[in-house]
């Protein structure tokens, strides 16, 4: 809405306070973030009863209130394009009138953890957890640069961590795109975060390498506990541009040495001279922890898929359904035999092969309006991850009969 009046909200006793409903859906409860132009609030959604992440609008002094709506929409369509386990689910979009002020919002999934920023502060990290958390972000990275998106602001403020070192990116707000036509950045303003951000950035060119530098002083800064530069804004422009970190092993001289060499790759001030491709630098990650750290890498769980019947009615008007989601293992008493007539007269498992290894029930809620043969996405209800990764998400396909 171009000259829409666009509130700001202020940051402590503003307008906009907890138990304030968004257009007539979402309930927020508390704040849980804020950012240069935006308050993150943990919020409710009553329609499908679950607990939501609200970013609303905030005005930061240095940008056009439209300039910064343009932005939200540009984060919505450019993230809610991408479905990838270690990138935030955004979920809604829109626009709200609240005590007679017009408000922005978007509507993202609920992320367990910690901003990477904030486990920071706590120093540096194990060795195993940093090279786990940096391949998740790799993989992320991975998925938006074959999609054509250059992220352009990873820092740690943007990586959400849990425990296990499960990381989800988030913030896709100022992406670039290969469409020059939906970059609403402005021209001459230095776009990103200064102590994170690439030589070519500098001067307004990116590509997905620039995300790669970025990357690796993130990951320099997990593996040392310090930035690989620091000072004001201008120093930090002439580090960038014409001086060398310093070598990661003098700062961790437990670090392996192709984790030292795949950091001054990454770091390099000539895009060119820079690993091809994010997914080459996860591979290198994953690979170098297993070699040093003994255990495999924690791994995704698979996701797993169901189906569902359901009347008219209830996909008219939303219901809540138990779903009983079975996993199976191979069966031990004929898996070692090699006579096939043999196996299928097995009594254990039938002949099919695999017995039953665990059975769950969800309690699926399902949104009202849902149409034949749509997927539900139930995050993290898959199969479980492997030395400690994250469970694979559940899709479930719905079907409707006439009940």
């Amino acid at each position: 809405m171009p000259g829409a009046p666009w509130v700001a909200v202020r940051r402590e006793g503003g307008v906009v306070q907890a138990g304030t409903v968004l257009d007539g859906r979402y309930r927020l409860l508390e704040p849980i973030g804020a950012g240069g132009f935006g308050q993150v609030w943990k919020a409710h959604d009553p329609k499908i009863d679950r607990l939501v992440a609200v970013k609303v609008l905030t005005a930061d002094g240095s940008a056009d209130s439209d300039r910064q709506v343009a932005r939200f929409a540009r984060e919505a369509a450019i993230a809610g394009g991408l479905s990838h386990p270690h990138i935030v689910t955004v979920h809604d979009f829109g626009s709200a009138v609240h005590d007679g002020r017009l408000y922005a919002y978007l509507v993202m999934q609920l992320l367990p953890g910690r901003p990477l920023s904030t486990v920071l502060e706590a120093g540096r990290l194990p060795l195993p957890k940093a090279l786990y958390t940096a391949a998740c972000v790799a993989d992320a990275l991975t998925a938006a640069h074959r999609a054509g998106l250059t992220h352009r602001d990873i820092k740690p403020s943007n990586i959400m961590v849990r425990s296990s070192g499960t990381a989800t990116v988030v913030d896709f707000g100022i992406t670039k795109g290969s469409d020059e036509r939906h970059d609403i950045t402005a021209t001459g303003i230095l776009i990103g975060t200064p102590a994170y951000m690439a030589p070519e950035a500098l001067s307004g060119t990116f590509e997905p390498r620039s995300d790669l530098y970025s990357f690796r002083c993130v990951l320099f800064e997990m593996v040392t506990g310090q930035r690989p530069f620091t000072g004001t804004s201008w120093h930090l422009v002439h580090q960038h541009l014409n001086e060398p970190p310093a070598a990661l092993r003098t700062l961790r001289p437990d670090a392996p040495g192709e984790l030292e060499r795949l950091v001054g790759q990454l770091l390099a001030k000539d895009p060119a001279q820079r690993p091809d491709s994010a997914e080459e630098v996860c591979e290198r990650l994953a690979e170098t922890g297993y070699r040093h750290f003994g255990d495999a890498p924690p791994s995704r769980g698979p996701d797993l898929a169901s189906e569902v019947c359901l009347s008219r009615d209830e996909a008219a008007d939303g219901a809540v359904i138990p779903l009983r989601c079975t996993t199976h293992k191979t069966c031990p008493a004929c898996a070692t035999r090699e006579d096939d007539q043999a196996a299928r007269a097995c009594t254990t498992c039938q002949g099919e092969g695999r017995i039953i290894h665990e059975q769950r029930i969800h309690q699926v809620r399902i949104p009202a309006g849902i149409r034949e043969g749509q997927r539900i996405r139930l995050r993290e209800l898959g199969a479980p991850g492997q030395h400690g990764g994250a469970p694979g998400d559940l899709y479930v396909t719905v079907h409707i009969d006439d009940w």
